[in-house]
């Protein structure tokens, strides 16, 4: 299993009520068992953190503790794009957004936008004063800007349309909420959505045949080995394990 599948990532704002949640969060669920990867304690010393935020852009679980430093942070944005980008942004997120996120209101939701878009415009403006040749890793973080900037309003609606609990809801419940919907995730296969336990696993090792009635309708492959003569499926339907 690759690692992004199996790993529980979390991402937020250094410090504040975002910082005291996430360590409320990590030690209910070492409690039961599961295990956060969180920067401070995962990046280690000199590890790249470009590297760590797509690992988390990629996660098949993320945690976001969504705050006003939050949507103002270039590596949270960039975090929050990158997962965003890497498809089934719904159902990969388990989002907490604290209250002082401004995403209900419309006219504050668009201050977000307003606010990216004076920070590239600033950003812009200062890269004219300096000679071309020398704003090397500049221009990354105006394409960030640009990336942000663009879909800063999608994913903030996206969030305020989740039913993500308050954070005291969250904390008077010991996270259970989030810790299930977690467990339910891990169980889907992260291609398709669906559970893995009731997924088919093909063995082509047995071919085997579904009738209705005794008569043949199609062939079915079951992973392991098939003890017995019959299979019973349904009413009146079995599986004849015979190879053909």
């Amino acid at each position: 299993m690759q690692d992004y599948e199996q790993t529980i990532f979390v991402s937020y704002a250094w410090g504040g009520e975002s910082e005291e949640i996430v360590n409320q969060i990590d030690q209910a669920m070492q409690k039961r068992g599961i295990k956060i990867t969180r920067d401070k304690r995962d990046l280690g010393y000199k590890g790249s953190i470009k590297e760590f935020m797509e690992r988390i852009g990629q996660g098949n679980c993320v945690i976001l503790v969504v705050s006003d430093k939050y949507l103002r942070s270039p590596n949270c944005m960039f975090e929050l794009v990158e997962i965003a980008e890497n498809k089934q942004f719904h159902d990969r997120i388990f989002p907490i957004v604290l209250a002082d996120a401004d995403i209900y209101d419309p006219v504050k939701r668009l201050g977000y936008v307003k606010y990216w878009e004076e920070k590239r415009t600033e950003l812009a403006d200062a890269m004219k004063t300096v000679d071309p040749a020398n704003l090397q890793g500049i221009r990354d973080d105006i394409d960030l800007y640009d990336r942000i900037r663009d879909k800063i309003s999608g994913l903030a609606s996206t969030l305020k349309d989740m039913n993500t609990l308050t954070a005291e809801m969250h904390q008077d419940a010991n996270f259970s909420h989030l810790y299930d919907a977690i467990e339910k995730r891990l169980k889907q296969s992260p291609e398709t959505g669906k559970d893995k336990t009731k997924e088919g696993i093909s063995n082509s090792e047995e071919n085997v045949t579904a009738t209705n009635g005794g008569i043949a309708v199609g062939k079915i492959q079951i992973g392991g080995n098939v003890e017995g003569s019959n299979i019973v499926i349904g009413n009146n339907n079995q599986v004849n394990n015979k190879k053909k």
